[in-house]
């Protein structure tokens, strides 16, 4: 991450909650099981090179997470390039579905994970900041805007479904939250017998006002996950009915089909992983660190006395 950002001296290390969130990220945006085995097999195949530097090491620990991850959400998905696994066998059986339909088909419930995991990271990002904010006043106000992301969604979700026990819980915990906000945001002395220190603690909380529409700005754009696994999804559907079109043409359209095929699902493979790796690190970069990481370091340079000839 280091290429984005270099956490301060006495900032946290997001290594490892960047390593899982990246992979999931990336694993559903390219979507496919079989595509996820296709890069397994690179990996593989340039599993020795990979370990020759501590730097490639890295790299091949971090691929061996995203073809997991992209292996793992295919499956549930139940996409192998593009096609649906037979109704009742093993494959099938390991697909999700959701009232009773693959949850890739119903938008709605695609919607809903994808938002609801915007509403989990940004949520994680403000614990984490309140837990390095443990011994000022700042740690209320960070966890006030951990409920009212929480809340937010939980509303969000009763106003949609008709569930009354979301948004009873949703609306206090926004409410809460938006007043530890209010009152808990500024690096201000908690404790002063100044009016004019607590009046200044109001007006920074009140600069956070703006932050609302930040929030939930920032979860929305999670539906890119669902947004981006749902096109890699169709293009893959579209090169295999252009295929079958060709393939029953018959003659040259055989080999035509054959093209199609290799072509249209290596191109597909090439728009997942720039999307996994661009859409993936941007929602980390973005959304996630500026919530959670803000303070700015710079690399560790031991000092060191040069030999001259």
């Amino acid at each position: 991450m280091t290429f984005y950002i270099t956490p301060g001296y006495r900032a946290w290390d997001p290594t490892a909650v960047v390593y899982l969130s990246f992979a999931l990220f990336f694993g559903m945006i390219v979507s496919d099981a079989a595509y996820g085995l296709v890069l397994g097999v690179g990996l593989f195949l340039f599993w020795g090179r990979l370990g020759a530097t501590r730097s490639s090491r890295r790299f091949r620990n971090l691929a061996v997470g995203l073809v997991s991850f992209t292996v793992a959400y295919g499956v549930a998905a139940g996409s192998y390039f593009g096609l649906e696994p037979p109704a009742g066998s093993l494959l099938d059986r390991l697909r999700v579905y959701v009232d009773g339909r693959p949850m890739t088909e119903d938008r709605n419930a695609m919607m809903a994970i994808s938002v609801a995991i915007g509403a989990a990271h940004l949520t994680l990002a403000n614990l984490i900041a309140a837990w390095n904010s443990r011994r000022s006043s700042r740690l209320l106000g960070h966890l006030g805007w951990a409920a009212t992301i929480v809340g937010g969604f939980l509303w969000g979700a009763g106003a949609m479904t008709g569930a009354a026990a979301f948004a009873d819980v949703g609306q206090p915990a926004v409410l809460v939250g938006a007043a530890f906000v209010l009152l808990f945001s500024s690096d201000r002395p908690l404790f002063s017998f100044s009016p004019k220190t607590h009046a200044l603690r109001l007006v920074d909380g009140a600069m956070q006002i703006p932050n609302l529409t930040k929030a939930f700005g920032d979860v929305l754009s999670y539906l890119r996950l669902f947004a981006l696994g749902l096109a890699s999804a169709q293009l893959a559907i579209t090169f295999n009915d252009l295929a079958s079109q060709s393939f029953r043409a018959g003659g040259a359209g055989v080999a035509l089909a054959l093209v199609i095929l290799v072509a249209g699902h290596g191109i597909n493979i090439l728009l997942g992983l720039m999307g996994g790796v661009v859409h993936g690190l941007r929602l980390n970069c973005i959304e996630f660190f500026n919530w959670s990481l803000n303070d700015e370091g710079y690399p560790f340079r031991p000092f060191t006395k040069k030999a001259t000839s």
